[in-house]
């Protein structure tokens, strides 16, 4: 998934919770279960919480940082209105 845009908020949700699932149900043996994309989504919805800030980048300024990463991973809202 290389595209920022890889999955609505309702996806991110649920490849979140299939992860947290996994994990709460096997211990470590459900770490190694979990997907790319379900490992993507609790970062995802981590940053999106606020429980996390992303690590500053060091080739940009302190403006340019601010909410990159979250941009970067945050799913788009997308456009009920368009098909």
């Amino acid at each position: 998934m290389d595209d920022p845009t890889r999955f609505t908020s309702a996806e991110m949700l649920r490849l979140a919770r299939s992860a947290v699932h996994k994990i709460d149900l096997l211990g470590p043996r459900g770490t190694t279960l979990c997907s790319m994309d379900e490992i993507d989504a609790m970062a995802c919805l981590l940053v999106q919480s606020g429980a996390l800030t992303p690590p500053p980048d060091p080739t940009m300024t302190r403006a340019e940082q601010h909410g990159s990463l979250a941009q970067a991973l945050l799913p788009k809202p997308k456009n009920e209105d368009q098909s």
